[in-house]
């Protein structure tokens, strides 16, 4: 079962910051209750559930879902926590070096998705619980088993008098991505709390039916500007040329977050020639966020005006619209890009200088060359590790050398986009250095060494360095004329 806590990030905020921190809870079924027979890593954290310190009550419920299934004894006592609001601080990740907020309650509820199948009907049960704080949670854990027996019982949470299990009730909905679901998301589309009406406009873009369509177009001129960019956010994934003319009507919204979200979905639709026009006219937005949607949305298009658009944009004052014309510039391969692009590596943001780097490598031009030399040397691993993959891309054998140098970088990414690049120019002069490169500590370094090796010779001995060394001193001699004068030995 996929389990992504980071999904519900929002669901748990809300209900955190909805209900606050109440104080000691334990769960509801007395510990004396507590089967003498459970297995005893589940009984140590069932008993920690009624610890009165919130903190150790979350690490409980946290450690009884790094069980998984084998804590399904535990669901009665874990769904008795899901009330326990009590603010506390926790490291959910044994290897995180931060803490999150969190509650009992709320780590209870993580736990109960990653138990499974076993937690679904008490979760069920649970959402008619009597304090809304279960019923949030109920909803947040069902949201993470994707379980379609669970649809009914959600919808009919749509209805439920509390703003934060409505809301739940629909994201969840979204998640399990069933069509049972669309009609009852599309009556909450008219419910009079915008947050509702949001989550349901974000559940209906997850199942993406064109049933919604309609629906959401209607919603692009609600009175929350919140409500107006989810309705075209999801207009964008449900993808239905019947949203094209609203969503362009939408590029002159009042609010420029919903002008950035119009662009965007418009950049997802097939009908170009509706779109183009008003899109290219949005370019000139104040608001740079607009800008740069813009300049995303016409990503991939590729004519004269929209050319110059992307180069003009290299000279935008904001760093943003500036790396989405870079970006667009690697798509096109526009040769009238070359100057700008190159003027564009000694751009103040890091991101726009990897972005021109990786236009320049699609662009191919052997001018080139040398900038991205200089490039493998910037303070930034990302705009060094950039540069090496254009020139990877570019196949240019006056790379080796730099290249060769670049495999003792400090930084683990760059040392890998080097031994992709070298792979792709395809020299046997980088077989040597490639080999060494299999000693790296970073096993993506090694694994990037073992398949430029493969590329170069057509060989696959993995990362055994000392089976590469042995076939490269008795093959050497059949590559290239440099290999036979012992010149590849960079």
């Amino acid at each position: 079962m996929r389990f992504a806590k980071v999904n519900t990030a929002l669901s748990v905020l809300i209900a955190v910051l909805f209900f606050g921190f109440n104080g000691y809870a334990q769960p509801t079924i007395p510990k004396e209750k507590i089967p003498a027979d459970l297995a005893a890593e589940v009984k140590a954290q069932v008993e920690g559930l009624y610890s009165p310190e919130a903190a150790k009550r979350a690490q409980a419920a946290n450690q009884l879902g790094s069980l998984a299934e084998k804590a399904a004894p535990a669901i009665p006592f874990l769904i008795g926590l899901l009330g326990d609001s009590a603010g506390t601080e926790l490291k959910t990740q044994p290897e995180s070096k931060i803490t999150d907020i969190t509650s009992p309650g709320i780590e209870a509820a993580v736990a109960l998705g990653k138990i499974g199948e076993p937690a679904l009907e008490p979760l069920i049960a649970a959402l008619k619980d009597k304090n809304p704080h279960v019923r949030v949670l109920a909803a947040v854990a069902l949201e993470e088993l994707e379980n379609p027996k669970a649809v009914e019982p959600l919808i009919a949470a749509l209805k439920d008098e509390n703003l934060d299990v409505q809301s739940n009730a629909a994201r969840a909905l979204g998640e399990i991505n069933d069509t049972r679901a669309v009609d009852p998301l599309i009556a909450a589309l008219k419910d009079n709390k915008p947050e509702v009406r949001g989550t349901a406009a974000v559940a209906l873009g997850e199942i993406g039916d064109k049933k919604a369509t309609m629906p959401l177009v209607a919603l692009l001129k609600d009175p929350s500007e919140k409500v107006r960019r989810l309705a075209a956010v999801s207009l964008g994934e449900i993808s239905d040329n019947q949203s094209v003319k609203p969503l362009v009507a939408a590029l002159k919204d009042d609010n420029a977050e919903v002008r950035a979200a119009a662009a965007r979905a418009l950049g997802v639709q097939g009908e170009v020639k509706l779109s183009e026009a008003p899109l290219m006219a949005a370019v000139k937005d104040k608001n740079p966020q607009v800008r740069a949607a813009v300049i995303g949305a016409l990503a991939g298009m590729k004519s004269p005006k929209i050319e110059d658009i992307f180069i003009s944009s290299l000279k935008d004052e904001d760093a943003n619209v500036r790396l989405k014309g870079a970006e667009a510039l690697i798509e096109i391969k526009s040769p009238k890009a070359m100057k700008p692009l190159m003027a564009a590596l000694k751009d103040e943001s890091p991101g726009v200088r990897a972005a021109a780097a990786k236009a320049l490598g699609a662009l191919g031009d052997p001018m080139s060359v040398p900038a991205l030399f200089d490039l493998l040397k910037d303070k930034k691993e990302s705009v060094r590790a950039s540069a090496a993959q254009a020139l990877g891309k570019m196949k240019s054998p006056r790379a080796i050398k730099a290249l060769v140098s670049v495999l003792r970088d400090g930084e683990p990414p760059v040392r890998v986009n080097a031994a992709v690049a070298l792979g792709e120019i395809g020299s046997p002069r980088a077989v040597k250095p490639l080999i060494t490169a299999l000693g790296d500590k970073s096993m993506c370094v090694r694994e990037a060494a073992a398949m430029g090796l493969n590329h170069i010779t057509g060989k696959n001995f993995g990362e055994d360095q000392v089976a590469w060394h042995k076939y490269w001193e008795d093959n050497k001699e059949s590559y290239l004329s440099v290999c036979n004068k012992g010149l590849c030995r960079y």
